[in-house]
């Protein structure tokens, strides 16, 4: 369960709710995302979630936004254009293990199944993703339909490999990093 009550002075704004809810819906699912379960967990009052938020569909949008933002944007934007394709890949692998951006993915497309407005937004990050990885890779020279399934495998393995149990899923440092780089990009 998700404790943040135990800082005392902790000043409560928009994304200190955001990252909350983030959390609850990775551990507890979207039917928790409810403002007195979300205020309780925080710490805080009710009053707190409306001086941030219209209201449910102004911080669902906030919520997918701020998903969006962190663990797509932002992301893109990090990597910039300055090193070859292939590096860019290592380093979008690396990033993804260092800092878990894939760790909500499964419980937003939980949710985008019962709900229309986050399966929309959700198709919108995909977009976003295929994108880029697919300049990656065709800017390593992969054309056609070895392209198009290089891409979707890639992704489909880095939005879902920490939900699926693999006898050598503790075998991910650098190393191991760096062997499916050199293996997702193999002629």
């Amino acid at each position: 369960m998700l404790k943040m009550n135990d800082s005392p002075q902790r000043r409560f704004d928009r994304e200190a709710w955001l990252r909350a809810a983030m959390e609850v819906l990775a551990q507890e699912g979207q039917a928790k995302l409810r403002v007195d379960h979300l205020a309780k967990q925080l710490g805080v009052t009710k009053g707190s979630f409306y001086h941030h938020f219209a209201g449910r569909d102004d911080f669902v949008r906030s919520l997918i936004g701020f998903w969006s933002n962190d663990f797509t944007e932002r992301v893109i934007n990090e990597l910039g254009t300055d090193v070859p394709a292939r590096e860019r890949l290592l380093q979008l692998m690396q990033l993804i293990e260092r800092e878990g951006l894939d760790r909500y993915d499964i419980a937003f497309r939980s949710w985008a199944a019962q709900d229309e407005m986050v399966a929309e937004e959700v198709k919108k990050v995909d977009a976003a993703r295929y994108r880029y990885v697919r300049s990656l890779f065709a800017d390593l020279g992969f054309k056609g339909r070895e392209l198009r399934e290089r891409v979707r495998i890639w992704l489909v393995f880095h939005s879902a490999q920490r939900t699926v149990h693999m006898p050598d899923s503790a075998n991910s440092g650098r190393s191991q990093i760096a062997w499916r780089c050199a293996f997702f990009t193999r002629d």
